[in-house]
């Protein structure tokens, strides 16, 4: 989106504070997710308008897929005991902190410049050494690499403490529907495919291992609530997997500062494939980490509802 917001613009933002005061708001719990659905989708599309298809590929494949799997899956559960309905003026209160939230954001974007500054086109400069084609890859993978290893262990870690709270078993499944079975197997191949795209994408195009191991972990949580075979992600294979990503990049980064050119330091003549290979690592990582996230929040609902 460039120059003056259009009506189509201003539309969509009303409509994205809209959906996201009524997923707050409503009391029933179905149309709280519903409407938290919407608004993950229309966060997409107003991603997608700024022009930043890269965050809004995320958007979707996580508002749309992991997050909505977790948040219907939640509707089958009890509500926990002791949890009293929100009253109207804690309601009128969150609603009133974010109308703050929203005009302080507001009153800073506007001081903004609006140039861009010196990083894109230093970005531009540098871009034919880095081993991608794409800026946002570049960037991440290579010009700001230390940052993107601590989002991974940050996941990595996250996913250890989950498990580690989640005491017990996760509920067995039964047979799952016949139209669960039949969706699962449509979905899932296109969707593998779509992740293993948007990961050889993410070198030239909007994509890479964030956006595609979303789709891979939509991908399993489907595999395991319509009980496809081999899907174990509660396991200590599964586990392995998830730290698998953030030991290859701990390995890269040990393996440039040993051949003497620094931290994560990577020459033009090999940085393409080492890109491509830790981003291959990093999209299984991250997407047995968001599936494995809603196998142990199904085992914490039925065993640690009385936990601290």
């Amino acid at each position: 989106m460039t120059g003056t917001a259009g009506v189509i613009d201003v539309a969509l933002a009303g409509a994205v504070l809209v959906v996201a005061v009524a997923a707050v708001a409503l009391p029933r719990r179905p149309a709280a997710v519903t409407a938290f659905l919407v608004f993950g989708i229309l966060l997409a599309v107003l991603w997608a308008r700024l022009g930043a298809p890269d965050v809004a590929l995320a958007e979707a494949a996580l508002g749309g897929g992991v997050a909505g799997a977790l948040l219907v899956d939640a509707l089958s559960s009890p509500p926990a005991p002791g949890v009293r309905r929100r009253s109207g003026w804690l309601v009128g209160a969150a609603a009133l902190a974010g109308a703050v939230v929203v005009g302080t954001l507001v009153a800073i974007v506007r001081t903004l410049p609006d140039s861009a500054g010196p990083v894109p086109a230093l970005v531009d400069q540098e871009i034919g050494e880095s081993g991608a084609t794409h800026p946002t890859t570049a960037v991440l993978l290579n010009f700001r690499s230390y940052d993107t290893l601590l989002e991974i262990a940050v996941l990595v870690v996250v996913v250890v403490a989950a498990s580690g709270v989640a005491h017990g078993t996760a509920p067995v499944l039964g047979p799952p529907p016949p139209v669960l079975h039949t969706l699962a197997v449509l979905l899932l191949p296109v969707l593998v495919l779509l992740a293993g795209w948007l990961l050889v994408a993410g070198t030239t195009r909007p994509g890479g291992a964030f956006q595609a191991g979303a789709v891979l972990g939509a991908a399993l949580v489907v595999a395991h609530l319509a009980g496809v075979r081999g899907v174990d992600l509660g396991g200590p294979t599964a586990a392995a997997l998830v730290a698998g990503g953030l030991l290859v990049f701990v390995a890269l980064a040990f393996g440039t500062a040993v051949a003497g050119g620094g931290w994560l330091v990577l020459s033009p003549s090999w940085a393409g494939a080492a890109i491509l290979a830790v981003e291959t690592a990093l999209t299984v990582s991250i997407g047995i980490a968001l599936a494995r996230l809603f196998v142990v929040n199904r085992r914490g609902a039925r065993f640690g509802g009385g936990a601290s």
